[in-house]
This record gives C-alpha cells, structure tokens and sequence, in this order.
C-alpha cells in the first residue's frame, strides 16, 4: 500500500484576520480611524480581517500593513507580524518570499502572547488600585472631617464654659467693703456707754444672697428678695460672710443708720458689726450732714 501524501495543515490567516477584527470592536475603532491614521487603505484593512489574501499586495507590504494595524489597537506589533508569517507559511494563495520560505523548516510555535487590554480600558489590576486609592482618600478626608469637628466642638464646649465661669465670678471679683464698717471685736465687754446687746435691723431692696452669723452661729445663708425685712439680736456681734448686693441692702444697728456697703452688684465678705463699730456710727457725722 503507498504511502499516503500528508496533508497540508489548515491555514492559520482565517483565525488570524477575525483576530485582528475582534481585537478592533472590542476598542470600539472603526477601519476608517485606522485607515486616516495609518494611511493605509481602507480596502487593504478590510481585506486583511476577511482573509482577502488576493486583494492584498506582496506579503512584504503586508506585514507592513499588519504592523501598523497592530501598533494602533495597542498590540505587540512584532509578534502579530510573526503571528502573521507563521501563519503564512504552507498557505497556497500566499505567495512565498525568501523569508517565509525559511520559515518552512519545522519551527516550534511561538509563544502565547499576552492579550493587551483594550485601548482607553486600564487592566484589572490598575483599577484596583485606582479604587484602593480613591478609598484611601476618602477615609483620609472622613478623618479629617471628625477630627475638625470634634475639635470644634471641644473648643466650643470650652469656651461656653469658661464664659459661663466669667459670668459666675464676676459679681465676687470686687473691692473690699469701706474700712470705716470692717471692724474687729477684741473684747466681749461692752465699753462704758454702750449697750450690752446689739440689735441688727435689716431690710433687702433688692434682690442679694446673703451669708449672716451672729455670736458664731448661723442665722441667714439664703438668697433674699426684695421687701425681706428682719430684726435680729446678738450678744458679740454680726458677722456677715457674705453680701452678694452691697446696693440691695439696708440696715440698722441699734436703731443707727449704717451708711451703703457699696454699689450694686458689689459682692462682699466679712463685713463685721460689734460694738466697736456701733460706736464708730454713733460718733460719725449722718449721711445728709456735709
């Protein structure tokens, strides 16, 4: 039986050519596009994807024409026109050059290319990282936000405290009361000529907050408004710890005018009336004597 001839393998140009087109709508270019910009005729580019090898020139100018095609979808020109002369070789329609003609010794195939991302289209892993970045700096200005706003509002906080400290203290930050009434008792004997009591009249025109002790113990430490009117006795003396409106107050010590503490609003502390100090009012001139 005689040895049977072998058959020439399949082209390859058929595959090769629905390649080239695919790769082209998947980018979404059109054969004209290509053509203005390769200056390649729009008649070659066609013939090439539908495998029109008679309509094409020499293989020479067509590998030349593969090149172009391939630099502009992105695709390694270099291994598409060895696509293209592997593809070529033992095709009968093609007609054969000294080079393709070396090509026909047994080559082993070349290997497989790497497919290029479509062109305008990152690969996968750039938009991963185009998404890991843009996550990044979101959280970024998230923080930067919270943290403004925390330290604001800490800010804020602070300051409404410390106005509302200013506005507690200040009716306390005052001068002292008149030294002619801040007197000291040293002795429990009344002197000749004053009596043995003292009686302390006092009446609130306006509102105050008032602190009192008499002999030691604690009579007053309420706030007063204004008509409170109080008569009381003490053996010692009165001895108030607290005045919170020297202007809101008037007062009597055995049946003696005592001259204002101060203006309103002035806050006072430790304004003493003994027996001393009845004296001192009993020998000072009235408030309306010049």
């Amino acid at each position: 039986m005689a040895d049977q001839e072998p058959q020439p393998q399949p082209s390859e140009l058929a595959s090769f050519g629905e390649e080239l087109r695919r790769e082209r709508e998947i980018r979404g270019i059109s054969l004209k596009e290509i053509a203005d910009a390769t200056k390649i005729s729009k008649r070659f580019l066609e013939a090439i994807e539908r495998n029109d090898h008679k309509t094409l020139p020499a293989p020479v100018f067509t590998r030349g024409f593969v090149r172009e095609y391939a630099r502009y979808l992105g695709l390694n020109s270099d291994e598409m026109v060895n696509r293209y002369n592997f593809a070529a070789v033992g095709d009968d329609r093609i007609e054969q050059s000294a080079h393709l003609e070396r090509l026909t010794t047994p080559q082993a195939p070349p290997p497989p290319r790497k497919k290029a991302a479509p062109k305008g289209i990152p690969p996968p892993y750039a938009r991963v990282d185009r998404n890991v970045y843009i996550l990044i700096i979101v959280v970024v200005a998230l923080a930067g936000v919270s943290y403004w706003a925390l330290k604001h509002r800490r800010e804020t906080r602070a300051n409404e405290e410390r106005l509302a400290a200013e506005t507690k203290v200040a009716p306390v930050t005052v001068a002292p009361p008149p030294a002619p009434v801040q007197t000291a008792s040293t002795s429990t004997q009344p002197p000749p000529g004053v009596p043995a009591k003292l009686t302390l009249s006092l009446e609130i025109t306006q509102t105050s907050w008032i602190t009192l002790e008499a002999d030691g113990e604690r009579l007053i430490n309420d706030e007063l408004r204004r008509g409170f009117h109080r008569t009381m006795e003490a053996k010692d003396g009165f001895r108030f710890k607290t005045i919170g409106n020297a202007g809101g107050v008037t007062m009597t010590l055995n049946d003696v005018p005592i001259p204002s503490l101060g203006h309103d609003g002035q806050v006072l502390h430790d304004v003493v009336f003994d027996r001393a100090a009845l004296q001192k009012l009993q020998t000072s001139p009235a408030p309306n004597q010049q």
